[in-house]
């Protein structure tokens, strides 16, 4: 299985298999056409190339990875995200490895831990 991690707008985090037709997977993962950004050299992050013209949602968690790999202030991120390995020699995409899925899923709880109030307001 060449692993792929969705992560949805919502912070919801879901595993995706790229072994067969991976263009389809990956543009259904978005929601439409994909454009590739590599963050490290091991590590793809897949977003809606019409995502900002459409109008999809901010994804504050793609947002997080996008800063720390090129900075704040220089993109916002939105639509729901796919992330995966980078490209091999021959330029085709890799699963995720360990590593990046852990840093995936800190990241996502941790901007989950700053965005979501912990408090009750009864009116």
């Amino acid at each position: 299985m060449t692993k792929a991690l969705q992560v949805t707008t919502a912070g919801v985090v879901t595993e995706l298999d790229l072994s067969e037709d991976s263009l389809a997977t990956l543009q259904n993962g978005v929601g439409g056409w994909v454009q590739a950004i590599d963050l490290t050299t091991s590590m793809t992050m897949w977003c809606n190339e019409e995502g900002k013209l459409n109008g999809l949602p901010h994804n504050p968690f793609a947002q997080k990875l996008w800063d720390v790999a090129f900075g704040a202030d220089i993109d916002y991120i939105v639509g729901d995200v796919v992330f995966t390995g980078g490209p091999d020699d021959e330029g085709y995409t890799t699963g995720i490895t360990a590593q990046d899925e852990e840093v995936i899923r800190n990241v996502v709880a941790k901007v989950t831990e700053v965005i979501t109030p912990s408090f009750r307001v009864t009116i």
